[in-house]
């Protein structure tokens, strides 16, 4: 089953198996009214987004939104949700989970990539540049990767799945209406699970560890994890999700002074040119994996 924990005033452990239900009266991912004509039923988690059955029996948060917020989720799941349930470039899967590998195909076949326009089982991306070695030599590099998400989807994905939770957190169920955070929405990096090991996810995990927990929550038979917590000094909190058991994307909101001086302390991810011309060059960055043993990201 899943796990659910919250801070309202008291840390508490919430049923795996019953879902959140809120009767707000605001859509929780742009706060317009809801009227007749553009209430519907949202699920923060989409039913769609983890493989078929995996949120059986597990809790979920169901709100209301408005039909064009929506629509918009709906749209940005569709294809994420297909591309992160593929293998990686050596032909590997997450895990071993046969709905995930059924759900994998069946979307990669039937799922269109925002980015190539193009059936995400045709969507892998190649690219071949020739560079000169020198004199009248050329090199040659066939480079190709698994299909890929548009990064300002997935950032914008993340930023409605954390304001639905937050609206959650601070849901009066007298007005029946949830709050917003103060400031910006601060997107840091995403990555598939070969490099959730890297610098910046290191330094992130150490940084916000300490911080007040007000939402720790796996679900969807760990299809589904979503961490933020509270800074202890500043209006700041961070937050990270992680989908599919493969991809994952972290960042803070709040006030911009403090996320700052804090970003100012993170690495820098530096990649290395192994060939340039004058106007194509190639360069790379080792990706790092992440021992479970140091991944602490949602405890």
């Amino acid at each position: 089953m899943g796990e659910i924990t919250t801070l309202s005033d008291t840390l508490k452990l919430l049923p795996g198996d019953v879902p959140i239900l809120l009767d707000n009266e605001t859509c929780v991912y742009c706060g317009t009214s809801l009227i007749v004509q553009n209430d519907t039923k949202e699920h923060v988690i989409g039913r769609r987004f983890v493989p078929k059955g995996k949120l059986d029996g597990q809790w979920n948060l169901i709100v209301r939104a408005c039909s064009s917020c929506n629509r918009k989720k709906a749209d940005l799941e569709d294809d994420i949700s297909a591309i992160t349930m593929q293998t990686d470039a050596s032909g590997k899967h997450a895990i071993e989970d046969e709905a995930l590998k059924q759900e994998a195909r069946r979307k990669a076949a039937n799922c269109f990539s925002r980015r190539t326009g193009k059936t995400i089982c045709d969507s892998s991306e190649k690219i071949k540049l020739e560079m000169p070695l020198g004199p009248g030599a050329t090199i040659t590099f066939n480079l190709s990767s698994p299909p890929q998400v548009r990064e300002e989807r997935v950032y914008e994905l993340a930023r409605m799945q954390i304001a639905g939770f937050f609206y959650w957190i601070t849901y009066d169920h007298a007005t029946k209406k949830g709050g917003f955070w103060l400031g910006s929405f601060f997107a840091l990096l995403q990555s598939p699970r070969s490099d959730w090991g890297n610098p910046v996810y290191i330094h992130f995990m150490r940084s916000v560890i300490d911080w007040e927990p007000r939402v720790l929550a796996i679900g969807a038979d760990s299809f589904f994890k979503i961490a933020i917590r509270r800074h202890p000094d500043a209006v700041c909190w961070s937050w990270a999700l992680e989908w599919n058991q493969n991809y994952r994307v972290i960042g803070f909101f709040g006030e911009e002074e403090p996320i700052r001086a804090i970003l100012a302390d993170f690495p820098v991810l530096t990649t290395n040119t192994i060939a340039q011309g004058p106007n194509e060059f190639v360069s790379f960055r080792t990706e790092t994996s992440l021992k479970e043993s140091d991944d602490y990201l949602f405890e």
